[in-house]
């Protein structure tokens, strides 16, 4: 018989799934307001693949993305966080497809051990994300409390990290309804 925390699990999962797909591969993960020598309706937005350039007075007009520069593209935290979002969002996938094999909805009962495992592969997944976006909302808020940095440079979190904490947070509480049903051992 199918459970309510399975039920729960398998309708969460692929919500948290998307909302990391969103924040791996949108530009967002943190923003410039304003930059010198660049007009005041210009914005500008870095996320772990790309960087962007938008116009704000005229829409139409919005400057397609650009490739993340050298510098940044090199830098090994950056590495980690493109590799950590990769990983995170393939074993997402991966444990979703688990967790559906497990239930076997009206064929057959569910299999205990196909969604304990799926709960487990999810809460990794969840904490990798969590992490990653941790990381770099990390160092978002010490380039915006450094007194070094000038104000032109300063930061801003992107939107894109607020939707990896909601994906990271609802893959751990999706872990967490498919680990409920792991078989324990009989005595």
């Amino acid at each position: 018989m199918v459970t309510t925390s399975m039920v729960l699990g398998l309708a969460v999962a692929p919500m948290g799934w998307v909302m990391t797909l969103a924040a791996t591969v949108t530009p967002r993960w943190r923003e410039f307001s304003a930059r010198p020598g660049f007009p005041r309706d210009v914005s500008f937005s870095d996320g772990l693949l790309e960087s962007r350039l938008e116009v704000a007075a005229v829409p139409c007009r919005a400057v397609p993305c650009r490739a993340v520069p050298d510098k940044a593209a090199v830098s090994w935290p950056m590495h980690m966080l493109r590799a950590m979002t990769v990983l995170s969002v393939l074993a997402g996938a991966l444990s979703c497809s688990i967790a559906n094999a497990g239930v076997r909805w009206r064929t057959r009962p569910p299999d205990p051990r196909l969604t304990g495992t799926a709960g487990l592969l999810l809460v990794l997944r969840g904490a990798t994300d969590l992490c990653a976006v941790s990381y770099m909302a990390y160092r978002v808020l010490d380039n915006i409390a450094s007194p070094q940095t000038p104000a032109a440079d300063k930061l801003h979190m992107g939107p894109c990290l607020y939707l990896g904490w909601t994906g990271g947070g609802l893959e751990i509480l999706t872990s967490l309804c498919l680990a409920v049903n792991c078989p324990r051992k009989q005595e």
